[in-house]
């Protein structure tokens, strides 16, 4: 059974107009099977993308190859990237997959975003405050891409996911590309905190020993780099000593 797009999941279409309701009620849903590619940067973004099911995954890919995510869509948003695109009529800049279980959306098409923009103000208020929402978290994330230390960086990754038994189920390369690192970069840092007796390793699980310990590198506290500097000097090389920021 296909999700549908409702009031449930998009508030705002209870105050649009009769006729902007059977406009978007008349599109049909898309549906994603996992990790699979929807946009990739150069491609015309084609319009709103509303998510009535799963995730979308938006993010970017360095010139070296690397990813690293700049946000998540989940149901009931959308991604604000393809929305300026469209308003804009520029090649969508990044790249968006499917989440891991998939996502259904509808791509609401240019011109009549920009109807509904043009004559309906609880439309123009969703797609504001979806605006104003993702910036401050763009922001973030440039700042931890661009300066934020490696171990600081995956200590706050690990303290993020963690399950309810205390252990992150990812691999090196998964966390790698969430953070716009290298796979290398991401292992010396595991290896760093597993010797500080913070975390152990196992092949696709990470098991957290000590959480207020991980906490404190994850806020900058106290860094492994600090406690254990060959380690640093061996581990993060120059391209880990130039993103390197002074905290407090």
């Amino acid at each position: 059974m296909r999700a549908a797009l409702t009031e449930e999941l998009f508030p705002f279409l209870s105050s649009l107009s009769k006729d902007a309701r059977h406009a978007l009620g008349a599109l049909v849903p898309a549906r994603a099977k996992p990790h699979r590619s929807l946009l990739r940067r150069g491609d015309v973004a084609g319009g709103a993308y509303l998510i009535l099911s799963g995730s979308l995954r938006v993010y970017y890919v360095s010139r070296g190859g690397r990813e690293a995510t700049l946000y998540t869509v989940e149901r009931g948003g959308t991604c604000v990237l393809a929305l300026a695109a469209t308003l804009n009529e520029e090649p969508y800049p990044a790249c968006v997959d499917a989440g891991p279980a998939g996502g259904e959306y509808v791509v609401v098409p240019a011109r009549l975003v920009s109807r509904l923009l043009d004559g309906e103000r609880a439309f123009r208020d969703f797609v504001f405050e979806a605006l104003s929402g993702r910036i401050l978290e763009l922001m973030r994330t440039l700042e931890e891409v661009g300066l934020d230390q490696v171990q600081q960086r995956v200590a706050r990754y690990l303290v993020k996911h963690q399950g309810p038994d205390a252990c992150v189920r990812a691999s090196q390369a998964r966390i790698a590309a969430e953070l716009g690192s290298a796979r290398e970069v991401v292992f010396r840092a595991l290896r760093s905190l597993s010797e500080l007796s913070l975390v152990k390793t196992g092949r696709l699980r990470i098991q957290i020993i000590d959480e207020a310990g991980l906490n404190r590198i994850a806020k900058g506290l106290g860094l492994a780099s600090e406690a254990r500097p060959v380690a640093a000097n061996t581990g993060t090389g120059s391209s880990g000593i130039r993103r390197r920021r002074e905290q407090g």
